[in-house]
């Protein structure tokens, strides 16, 4: 089983997450005050439970969430990704960080194991303090803030505070504030799909902060 390819693990890993929860978060959004506790982006405080059931009563499922402990398992020893442009694109890196953050995150809440969280950890701030995560590219900058939303998120309970800190920040100044240039925004008005994922990247983010 391929981890790396969109149509591979990735898709089945969204779906286990998401299978079972739609019909619970309908009005969890009702209110502009005030949101719910972190964790509170796709998967709420308590609700791996029913992927753990899915797991135990379907193979398929219990194949992709091995899938996924087993790469993580592998992350442990990688380093994180760099600020390297591949062209006029950081693409591939926005990409591969949400990959590691979205499964380190994943396994850090299904198993509790530390070295999970910790390594994710090291993922968010290594990005974190790249000098922009290339607005010029937006779709670039899109991909690592909902990486990094999902981290700060996911793995609120778990991060330092000083942490938090470093990721909200990056969020907010190298995420949603260039969102708001009009040198990089046209993506707001476009017909194709770069307006649903830079939508959904400044939707993410906004939410993971925003009680801040």
């Amino acid at each position: 089983m391929k981890l790396r390819t969109p149509s591979g693990v990735m898709v089945l890993f969204v779906l286990l997450v998401t299978a079972s929860l739609s019909a619970q978060q309908a009005n969890h959004l009702s209110s502009v005050e005030r949101l719910p506790d972190h964790p509170r982006i796709l998967l709420l405080q308590d609700e791996e439970a029913a992927i753990k059931k899915a797991i135990e009563s379907d193979s398929t499922w219990a194949a992709v969430h091995q899938a996924i402990l087993s790469e993580c398992a592998n992350l442990l020893e990688q380093p994180p990704v760099e600020r390297i442009l591949e062209g006029r694109r950081l693409l591939g890196k926005s990409r591969e960080c949400l990959r590691r953050v979205f499964f380190l995150s994943y396994a850090w809440r299904m198993t509790g194991d530390e070295r999970y969280a910790r390594r994710a950890e090291r993922e968010l701030l290594a990005v974190a303090r790249f000098t922009d995560w290339n607005p010029s590219h937006f779709l670039d900058v899109a991909e690592m803030t909902m990486a990094l939303a999902i981290g700060y998120d996911w793995l609120h309970g778990a991060l330092r505070k000083e942490s938090l800190q470093s990721i909200r920040e990056a969020i907010l100044q190298k995420g949603l504030q260039p969102s708001l240039d009009p040198r990089h925004s046209g993506w707001a008005t476009a017909s194709h799909n770069w307006n649903q994922v830079c939508n959904a990247g400044m939707t993410y983010g906004a939410l993971a902060i925003f009680e801040d």
